[in-house]
């Protein structure tokens, strides 16, 4: 998804909030945590991730980079604590889709589920700004070339 995607699904996500539609603002949601995760693995791995790796593998992946410590950027500008409150509703998310299925769910459960998420998004939307921006101050800091000294020739 591109970035114009994005910003468009972000007032429609708000858009079907405001009018009741609960089950759709979770999907677009999730659409848009889904692909600012994918950016985080990209800007850290610099490896495109792909279609086939969804929200679930997203997550369990920075994690454990993060665990492991292999990119000191991403512990500091992503806390663990957001990782696993986006896996908690995450699975809040999965568990309403079962219920669904099964019993009636209440219009206000997947509204606080809803609500949780655009929290959850912001949070990972400031913490993604904040690592993009350390990453291009290393990158900048790495590919800065040394100062070439002012040498005047004497002219014969």
């Amino acid at each position: 998804m591109k970035k114009k995607s994005i910003k468009k699904l972000i007032p429609k996500a708000g858009l079907a909030l405001k009018n009741g539609f609960y089950l759709e603002a979770s999907w677009i949601l999730s659409a848009i945590i889904e692909v600012k995760l994918r950016k985080v693995l990209f800007l850290i791995t610099n490896e495109n991730q792909g279609l086939s790796v969804g929200l679930h593998r997203c997550l369990l992946r920075i994690k454990s980079l993060q665990l492991k410590g292999l990119h000191p950027l991403l512990g500091k500008n992503m806390e663990i604590r957001l990782i696993d409150d986006l896996r908690i509703w995450k699975n809040k998310r999965n568990s309403i889709y079962q219920d669904m299925t099964v019993i009636h769910v209440r219009q206000a459960r997947i509204r606080r589920m809803v609500e949780e998420g655009i929290v959850l998004h912001q949070e990972l939307n400031n913490a993604f700004k904040n690592l993009k921006k350390a990453c291009k101050q290393v990158l900048v800091k790495e590919s800065a070339l040394p100062a070439v000294p002012n040498e005047k020739t004497p002219r014969k």
